[in-house]
């Protein structure tokens, strides 16, 4: 189970890292070819948004994973230990579930634009490509919040597990 954590992290992060640099190096490119030479491609700013949609769904897994999507914890520092570890595990869980649903409501989306046949105004490519990102990503956070669940409830999380813990600094 371990291995195949390590190999999600991997193309997550591989997926996530060469979409941000090429949406990057795409707008520089396509910026300088704007005010240097007062000709910019139609395709470029197309290509960078959808990127950009790929890579906030496969960052919203990378974020469940290590535990930094936006979260209400004053009230757990009021309990005890036990009761701390129950209600973040309650918390996961629910987010599991939030997450499972948008998978099905997003890939049942995503097939409806693929039936249509929906192409992109200026890279007449198939439109299902960009909604693929939503069932995706969203699966992927579905299965890193069952991950977290599992580990908080089994007191599994490490002490550096928390990226924001400055005590380890």
């Amino acid at each position: 189970m371990k291995q195949f954590g390590r190999l999600l992290s991997w193309i997550e992060e591989s997926i996530s890292g060469f979409l941000l640099i090429s949406t990057t190096l795409l707008l520089f490119t396509n910026v300088l070819l704007r005010y240097v030479f007062s000709n910019s491609t139609t395709w470029a700013e197309e290509l960078i948004r959808y990127g950009m949609i790929w890579v906030t769904f496969i960052g919203g897994s990378i974020c469940a994973r290590n535990k930094l999507h936006v979260g209400i914890d004053i009230v757990l520092t009021y309990f005890k230990p036990f009761a701390r570890k129950v209600l973040e595990t309650i918390a996961e869980l629910m987010s599991a579930f939030f997450c499972a649903i948008l998978t099905l409501l997003s890939f049942q989306n995503t097939m409806l634009v693929f039936e249509t046949a929906q192409k992109s105004p200026a890279l007449m490519m198939p439109i299902w490509l960009v909604y693929l990102a939503m069932p995706i990503g969203s699966f992927l956070m579905t299965v890193r919040f069952l991950q977290s669940a599992w580990k908080t409830a089994n007191d599994q999380h490490k002490k550096n597990d928390d990226p924001l813990d400055m005590s380890t600094l």
